[in-house]
């Protein structure tokens, strides 16, 4: 049986197989098929040594992993009558029941962010009804290829999308707004921005790595009046706490109403 289909090309699809190929999966054990965009499938056949096949059988795969439109995503799982793969969805908004009574198979939904594309995503897994330890143990394994991963349900996922996958957005914001200080002082814009990218990623290699709360890390850098925790206090002043946690409950009420409606 083939190892891997990932039934769509678009950004996510790409992100994940060069992050699965960067840990060590061979391009010949991922196929890839798409409908809408048959010249980036093989542009990316080309680029990353892929298969690709036009009409695909589902059951020559151990896993399939669907990575179209939402919309798109129960239609093809019903027109497909499915015996043995793990069915895994990256799409938003579709819930692992509705596969599994679609497949009558086990799945997962699971939800990706585009850092895969360099072994730094983090993705959450949302395990259907039918899954057993094998199923779980095997999606686990895939994504903690390309990253971490973090069990989700239908409660926490929409917190889970907009920390994981809104919150991207919001470090950009800010490595935005913090350029612009660098090249006043003289830096060109890319020096500046990789000057702020590497902090940010250094940061983040600590506090995966650390237990202590953030405070405590805080006060590892910030000197009583010196330059840090003047400028700590800059952002407590203007209750940047308060606007990130607003920031983020806001993505994620947008994503619960999404899942709701769908």
């Amino acid at each position: 049986m083939k190892n891997l289909l990932m039934v769509g090309a678009g950004s996510m699809s790409e992100a994940l197989v060069r992050g699965w190929i960067d840990s060590g999966i061979a391009p010949t054990d991922i196929t890839m098929t798409n409908r809408s965009d048959r010249e980036r499938l093989y542009a990316l056949k080309d680029e990353l040594g892929v298969q690709i096949v036009e009409e695909e059988n589902v059951n020559d795969y151990e896993i399939v992993v669907l990575a179209m439109q939402p919309d798109g995503v129960i239609p093809y799982v019903e027109a497909n009558t499915w015996e043995t793969p793990l069915l895994i969805s990256v799409a938003a908004h579709i819930e692992p029941h509705q596969l599994e009574a679609a497949s009558g198979l086990p799945a997962v939904c699971a939800m990706p962010n585009t850092p895969v594309a360099y072994r730094s995503g983090m993705t959450g897994l949302w395990f259907g009804p039918e899954t057993d330890e094998t199923d779980r143990a095997k999606a686990t394994a895939l994504f903690e290829r390309v990253g971490r991963t973090a069990v989700t349900d239908a409660k926490s996922m929409s917190a889970f999308m907009a920390a994981a996958g809104c919150s991207p957005a919001f470090f950009y914001e800010i490595v935005g707004a913090m350029t612009p200080v660098l090249t006043e002082a003289g830096f060109d814009q890319d020096t500046a921005r990789q000057i702020v990218a590497q902090a940010m990623k250094g940061s983040a290699e600590l506090l995966s790595h650390e237990s202590r709360e953030t405070d405590e890390l805080i006060a590892d850098v910030a000197a009583p009046g010196g330059p840090t925790d003047r400028g700590v206090g800059v952002l407590r002043k203007r209750d940047l706490a308060d606007v990130m946690a607003s920031a983020l409950r806001e993505s994620a009420k947008e994503d619960h109403e999404s899942i709701e409606k769908a």
